[in-house]
């Protein structure tokens, strides 16, 4: 896996009471990471459940597994 570079293009939907947000590799316009922001109230375990969700979509589409 390579480093993606610092900028990249994002789109961002309302789900429900959360902000999903997607970032592009610009390298070739695939889908590299996701976000998802305006979780729940910091500290709480869903809060840290969902960060865990975004920070592990983004490495499954970065190609990490395990």
């Amino acid at each position: 896996m390579t480093d993606l570079p610092t900028r990249r293009h994002q789109i961002s939907e309302t789900v429900g009471p959360f902000i999903v947000s997607v970032g592009f590799d610009p390298r070739d316009g695939k889908p590299c990471e996701a976000f998802i922001t305006k979780r729940a109230k910091p500290g709480t375990d869903l809060d840290g459940h969902l960060y865990d969700l975004g920070v592990a979509a983004s490495k499954l589409m970065q190609g990490e597994h395990g």
